[in-house]
C-alpha cells in the first residue's frame, strides 16, 4: 500500500502538470497537422470504380440497337476528326458541363470513349457526380477500339472540293 501511495504522489505532483499539459497540446497539434495536410484522396482504401465495357461486345450490340445508346467521344474536335469510332458523336470534355443537361439519365446507355481511357474516366466520374448511373466507358479508348479491329472513321474534315 505504501508503494502505491508513493507512485500516486509521484504523478500527483503539481510541478508535473505543465509537462503533461505540454505533451497533450503537442500531441493535439501534431495530430491536427497530419490530418490537415493529408488529402482525403490519399486516405481512400478503395479506388473509384468505372464500369468498363469491352469495345467488341459493345459494338456488336450498338450495331443492332443503336437507339439504346449515346456513344460520346470526349476528345477535342481535332482529335475526333482525325479518327473516331464509327457511330460516336463528339462532345469535348470541356463542353460536357454545358451538354450534360441534354443527356438522358434513363432509357439510354451513355458510352464514353477517348484516346486511351483516362479522359473518358474523368468524364465518367463527372457525370456520375451529377447523378448519372447509365454510363460506361469503352475499355482502352480508341486504342482498344482499333486493336480490336473495329471500324474507325478517319480524316472526316468536311472538304469544299
Amino acid at each position: 500500500m505504501e508503494s502505491s501511495m508513493k507512485a500516486s504522489k509521484k504523478f500527483n505532483n503539481p510541478k508535473l502538470y505543465p509537462l503533461f499539459l505540454s505533451i497533450f497540446v503537442l500531441g493535439v497539434l501534431i495530430s491536427s497537422t497530419i490530418i490537415y495536410l493529408t488529402p482525403l484522396k490519399n486516405i481512400a482504401l478503395v479506388s473509384p470504380s468505372i464500369n468498363d465495357v469491352d469495345p467488341t461486345i459493345f459494338y456488336e450490340d450498338f450495331k443492332e440497337n443503336s437507339d439504346d445508346y449515346i456513344f460520346i467521344d470526349v476528345r477535342s474536335p481535332n482529335e475526333y476528326f482525325k479518327a473516331h469510332a464509327e457511330g460516336s458523336i463528339n462532345i469535348p470534355i470541356h463542353l460536357l458541363s454545358v451538354e450534360k443537361d441534354r443527356l438522358p439519365r434513363k432509357g439510354k446507355e451513355i458510352v464514353l470513349i477517348c484516346t486511351g481511357g483516362a479522359l473518358a474516366g474523368v468524364a465518367y466520374h463527372y457525370l456520375e457526380h451529377h447523378g448519372f448511373s447509365n454510363i460506361k466507358r469503352s475499355a482502352n479508348g480508341i486504342r482498344g477500339w482499333g486493336d480490336a479491329g473495329l471500324p474507325l472513321v478517319e480524316d472526316s474534315w468536311y472538304s469544299f472540293n
